[in-house]
């Protein structure tokens, strides 16, 4: 406990009789530079001196902080429209595709009053797999084992 005096500066001998040791300046600084980006952070004991001085000058009082948060929500609506009888089945996508005029307004209309479903949902829709894009939109012909996307 014999070193633990308080700091003499020694304004009267020229120079401090009692300074930090070399380690705990070592530990001060890598404590000061801790989740820094490296431009931001401080080399020697005068760079944390002037770095503390300008960061509590700055940040006299209160600090903010912005909090950024996403969720992601889904809406999934269906309708069911009449295919020409004689259409094979391998034809279905590229009809569909040619008369949009006859389907999108009335599953647009649908999505209107859609409930809002907390997540992506693609774990709880049959066919929905594509995390990469924002919406996804698939076809399943009635009475058949056949669907796709469009």
């Amino acid at each position: 406990m014999e070193n633990n005096k308080p700091i003499q500066w020694g304004w009267e001998k020229g120079k401090p009789s009692n300074m930090r040791s070399e380690e705990h300046q070592a530990f001060l600084i890598q404590e000061y530079n801790k989740n820094r980006l490296e431009k931001d952070q401080v080399k020697d004991m005068a760079e944390l001196n002037r770095a503390l001085m300008t960061n509590e000058i700055k940040h006299f009082g209160m600090r903010s902080v912005t909090i950024t948060e996403r969720r992601v929500y889904h809406k999934v609506a269906n309708i069911t429209i009449e295919l020409p009888k004689d259409l094979p089945l391998s034809e279905t996508e590229e009809w569909l595709s040619k008369n949009t005029q006859k389907w999108e307004q009335s599953l647009d209309n649908k999505f209107n009053g859609a409930e809002l479903n907390w997540g992506h949902g693609i774990d709880k829709y049959h066919g929905m797999e594509d995390f990469e894009n924002n919406s996804e939109t698939r076809y399943d012909v009635n009475g058949e084992k056949y669907g796709g996307h469009l």
